[in-house]
């Protein structure tokens, strides 16, 4: 029997990690893609959490959404007000053959600016 993946453990906000030019110094900031996704937490094994310790990175979240290949390394999930940093995503199929996305969650080194969209009326 074919089971529909289930989405219920968060929803995340995404965010693009843009560089403001227009000063001397250029300086990261979020843009708001205006995207909320339903996700499914998945297992970090201790391998994978001893390998990124050693690398300096912390890994915070594994997550599954329905696949959307606009998410890579430069985007940032805001779950429950904290800011995670994508540091891979892949696109893979579940046990049934629907497409989903991977997604590995590390802590930013340091949190970045959220910049809105202006609205156009």
């Amino acid at each position: 029997m074919i089971v529909l993946p289930e989405y219920t453990d968060g929803c995340l906000r995404l965010y693009k990690i843009k560089n403001d030019t227009s000063q001397d110094y250029p300086e990261e900031y979020l843009e708001d893609t205006g995207m909320d996704i339903w996700f499914r937490e998945i297992s970090v094994f201790d391998k994978v959490k001893y390998e990124f310790d050693q690398g300096g990175k912390e890994v915070t979240m594994k997550i599954r959404i329905p696949q959307y290949k606009g998410v890579d390394s430069k985007c940032v999930c805001l779950i429950d007000g904290n800011q995670h940093l994508v540091y891979n995503a892949a696109h893979v199929k579940d046990k049934y053959g629907f497409p989903e996305t991977e997604i590995t969650l590390i802590r930013p080194e340091r949190k970045i600016s959220i910049h809105e969209k202006e609205r156009t009326k």
